[in-house]
Parts: C-alpha cells; structure tokens; sequence
C-alpha cells in the first residue's frame, strides 16, 4: 500500500528539531504542504530545507497561535487536514522534587503542553466549519492506549466505524488522536 497527502494542508507544531521535524519532513515528502512552527529560527531553517514552510512562533501566546491556523487556511484556500500536536516538553525545567516546584514552573509546562494543543485543535476545528462536539480529547482512546498490550486497536478502530466522514485528524505527541468529523 503507497501512502501519499497529496492535496492535503499539515501542520506540525515543534517541527524544529527531533520528532517534529521527522514528521513534518515524512509528511512533505509524501506530498502534503506542511507547515511547521517553533521558538528557535536557526532550528526551523534546517526544516525549512525540505520544502516545510515555517514560523518562528511561540504558542503560548494563543491569539498568535489561532492566528497563525487562520492565515495558513487563507494561504491554502482550505481547511487544516492534519494537525500534529507535536510543541511540549519541560519548558527549560530541570528534574527537582515536586515540593520544590513553584506554581510558576508548573504553569509553563502545562502552557506549553496542554494548552498549545488545546489552542491549535480548537483553531482548526474552527476552521472545518466545527467539529459539533466530534473532535478533541477522546478519553476512551487515551485509556485504552496505556491500558495493556490487546487493546490499543480497539479505540481507533472505534474512531474510524464512526458514521461522520473525516475531516481532520489531530494527533497530540503522547499518541492520543482525534479525528474532526462533520454532520
């Protein structure tokens, strides 16, 4: 079976290094137009090398993250395909006992794994006319994911017998998946 995006609009976030640069780089080579956004310029020049078009963006910042969704639909003529939730990790934190960490530490790792995410997928639902409840966390997949070794099929099998056809999928870095459907 050959797997191309042809057509499709993909955007990654993190895409300047390690995994998100990976994906962004596979996803253009299959024939997506990627988009790609992090904090570090010189990082995204080497993803930019593979035909990714890229953004110095922090998305912390949500009004600029939603924005940037909205002005890669208006360069595309259409809605985000594929979101990969890809920006996250420790937000410059070094490994101390939890009762050693200010509220402040603790705030900027869940703005920049939790709530990057959640701004990004609200954008792009947005963006496919909305998802009408269809789209975002899907607590069953996130159980089942990490439950054990014989049922990590059954949740995405679930998502794909839905009756609504795709049109998005959401992918978050930690595996948990949504798809975005319409009526």
């Amino acid at each position: 079976m050959r797997i191309r995006f042809d057509g499709k609009t993909v955007v990654v976030s993190g895409a300047g290094h390690g995994f998100g640069r990976c994906i962004a780089e596979i996803f253009a080579q299959l024939g997506a137009h990627v988009f790609g956004c992090d904090l570090s310029a010189a990082e995204l020049a080497e993803t930019a090398r593979a035909g990714v078009d890229t953004e110095v963006l922090d998305l912390t910042d949500r009004a600029a993250a939603a924005a940037w969704i909205v002005e890669i639909e208006r360069a595309t003529g259409g809605a985000v395909d594929v979101l990969v939730n890809n920006a996250g990790g420790v937000a410059g934190q070094e490994m101390r006992p939890i009762e050693e960490v200010p509220d402040a530490d603790w705030d900027r790792i869940f703005a920049v794994n939790i709530n990057t995410a959640f701004t990004l997928s609200r954008a792009v639902a947005a963006g496919n006319g909305g998802a009408r409840g269809r789209a975002g966390y899907r607590p069953d997949v996130a159980r089942h994911q990490h439950a054990g070794h014989g049922r990590r099929a059954h949740p995405a099998r679930r998502l794909r017998e839905e009756q609504a056809p795709v049109k998005a999928i959401i992918v978050s870095a930690h595996g948990h998946m949504a798809n975005l459907r319409t009526r």
